[in-house]
């Protein structure tokens, strides 16, 4: 049994503060609503000031949850209210199942304040560090036109479309990333511990050394007296990229560059409008409207260039346009996609026509990620051969030098 001290607001709307038993916060909360009491704050740990507890307003308001985790969350409350079960009992199981404290209180939270009355979109908009504007205007639809189960089933599978096509790309980034590290630690090593042993020998005979070797000495020399230096000229410029790309025009420029460079600038640009499409799509079949949903869509897909190519397009449409045709006078969505948005809008398939240009290029992301490492794992090989091999190389020329020598 922990004590927890609270702060509350009694029926008179009068500020009360106390302190209570109870097994955990969530049980707390509900014994100071049966007496009438509705807390402001909770803080475990009664007897001190409060600098040795935790707050859980406050933790609630800090921490995030990632893609993959509000996948499986959605995707559990969906099979729940499916079953059949009324919406506070799905949410209290729901909160039973979680193993993260974090997601168990935010739930909690929300379980409560559906209880007293509250719709469970308005009780998530509480929590928008937890559940993105997109995933509470689809609750506000499904609660409004009596789909919820299958607006949080189309959630579920959005999230973990979502959490699959990141993984994809990590997944392809991992391998040539890791040789890359590998490559840069073992030239480190050979540069510093094992040139300086061998070159001395000849050195301390006065043997004048190869071209090669003198500059491989001269790096070795560089790292083992500059070491900091070099670590500050590593690490400055990935300091300002951060900063930089958090200004408004920073953001810009680099996002411009993604677009162009080659074979990058391809692979954003179907990573977007996968993403674009997906979640638009989705909205619009859960009966999202469709300026409200392109307003949505258009903070999901990351880029500043397409998101104004967004915006634009959603003035023609709000003056009574195509989507299809104001997304074509952009120029920077892509011209299969333009067709397939051409084709639903004359059938009245919009949001299936949606998902299923999401779904190929989706197909499309997978290729090229499948190109790509197949490219990278050659290169990043060669790469190390050439620069290792060239390493040991210099260190052996004076050594066949020196067997010259004594052969002769």
């Amino acid at each position: 049994m922990a004590v927890f001290k609270y702060v509350a607001i009694n029926s008179s709307g009068k500020e009360k503060k106390g302190v209570i038993d109870a097994e955990n916060a969530r049980a707390a909360k509900l014994k100071l609503q049966k007496e009438g009491l509705f807390p402001r704050s909770l803080k475990e740990g009664g007897e001190n000031d409060g600098n040795s507890g935790w707050n859980i307003n406050i933790d609630l308001t800090k921490k995030k949850v990632d893609t993959t985790e509000l996948a499986v969350m959605t995707r559990q409350l969906a099979t729940l209210v499916q079953a059949g079960m009324p919406l506070v009992d799905s949410l209290l199981a729901l909160s039973d199942q979680l193993e993260n404290p974090f997601t168990k209180g935010v739930i909690s939270e929300v379980c409560d304040e559906v209880r007293e009355g509250s719709s469970l979109a308005d009780a998530m908009l509480k929590h928008s560090n937890v559940f993105p504007k997109i995933y509470v205007n689809m609750v506000s639809s499904g609660e409004s036109s009596g789909k919820l189960d299958i607006v949080l089933t189309r959630l579920a599978d959005l999230y973990e479309s979502q959490a699959a096509l990141r993984r994809k790309v990590v997944s392809a980034l991992t391998y040539p990333s890791l040789m890359l590290v590998i490559c840069i630690l073992a030239i480190v090593l050979l540069l510093a511990f094992v040139v300086p042993e061998i070159t001395a020998i000849f050195v301390e005979k006065g043997k004048t050394l190869p071209l090669p070797t003198r500059i491989v000495v001269g790096l070795s020399s560089l790292i083992l007296n500059y070491w900091w230096l070099l670590i500050a000229l590593a690490v400055l410029p990935v300091l300002w990229l951060q900063y930089y790309k958090k200004t408004p025009e920073g953001r810009e420029k680099l996002d411009h560059l993604k677009l162009n460079i080659p074979f990058v600038g391809n692979l954003t640009t179907k990573i977007a409008t996968s993403l674009f499409a997906r979640n638009l799509g989705t909205m619009l079949a859960s009966g999202v409207e469709l300026l409200s949903a392109l307003g949505i869509a258009r903070n999901i897909v990351g880029n500043v260039i397409i998101e104004k190519a967004v915006d634009s397009a959603i003035d023609g449409v709000r003056e009574g346009k195509s989507l299809s045709s104001e997304l074509k006078r952009t120029g920077v969505f892509p011209t299969i996609l333009i067709h397939m948005l051409g084709i639903g809008e004359k059938t009245g398939d919009l949001e299936p026509m949606l998902l299923r240009a999401a779904d190929n290029y989706d197909s499309e992301v997978d290729s090229v990620l499948g190109r790509l490492t197949t490219i990278l794992e050659p290169i990043m090989i060669l790469f190390i051969a050439i620069v290792v091999g060239g390493i040991l190389l210099a260190i052996m020329l004076p050594m066949l030098e020196m067997s010259n020598l004594m052969s002769g």
